[in-house]
């Protein structure tokens, strides 16, 4: 007669055995661990090959391949969002922006010359402490046209 506790110990070891044999249910588990891994993608064209290989394993109607292809939309409509998106004029376009610039910073600088002019008799003659403050004024200002159209020069 068998003791109990060798009874007990061989029911169990096939049980035991099968913890360290893979069976289709720890690749199923491992498979949804991978499916939560957060995948990066360089281009959409990646995702695309990886949609694919994963469509081909699992079937066109399993849930992993549905989100495979879900990012692939995604992907592709963010570089079609990418591609339009306006950058603002580009450097030739700046030219005759840069050109209209001169022309009223000339124009200013001979303006504020006069006001300048201008304030500081006005201030001879008596006027305020406002009329003397268009003379540093209008010097503060031509050091910022300068300063504007001196910026510009690598678009000229």
């Amino acid at each position: 007669m068998r003791s109990p506790s060798r009874v007990v110990f061989l029911a169990l070891l096939p049980a035991a055995s099968l913890a360290f044999t893979p069976n289709n249910n720890q690749q199923s588990q491992r498979s949804i661990r991978e499916s939560k891994a957060l995948n990066l993608y360089r281009s959409a064209t990646e995702a695309i090959a990886e949609a694919e290989q994963i469509c081909a394993e699992e079937g066109p109607d399993s849930e992993r391949c549905r989100v495979a292809w879900d990012i692939v939309e995604e992907l592709e409509a963010a570089d079609s969002r990418a591609r339009t998106v306006d950058d603002g004029p580009r450097r030739e376009e700046y030219a005759p922006l840069v050109q209209g610039l001169d022309i009223l910073t000339g124009e200013l600088e001979r303006k504020l010359d006069e006001l300048k002019a201008l304030s500081e008799q006005l201030t001879a003659a008596g006027a305020g402490p406002e009329v003397e403050r268009l003379m540093y004024a209008s010097d503060e200002m031509k050091q910022i046209l300068k300063e504007a159209s001196d910026s510009m020069d690598m678009y000229r």
